[in-house]
């Protein structure tokens, strides 16, 4: 059965977010991309200086 465009937009933001694949794939890429450099960051303002 074919979707309308009614059946499109009446759909929640979070099933039309998982409905486009590269869209998710790119928000996860982003968002470990900066968490590792949020982490490295802190650790390097962590580091004690000898």
């Amino acid at each position: 059965m074919p979707e309308t465009a009614t059946d499109t937009d009446s759909a929640p933001f979070m099933q039309r977010l998982y409905n486009r694949i590269w869209l998710l794939a790119a928000a996860a890429f982003v968002f470990f991309l900066l968490s590792y450099v949020g982490w490295g960051l802190l650790d390097i303002l962590a580091a004690t200086p000898r």
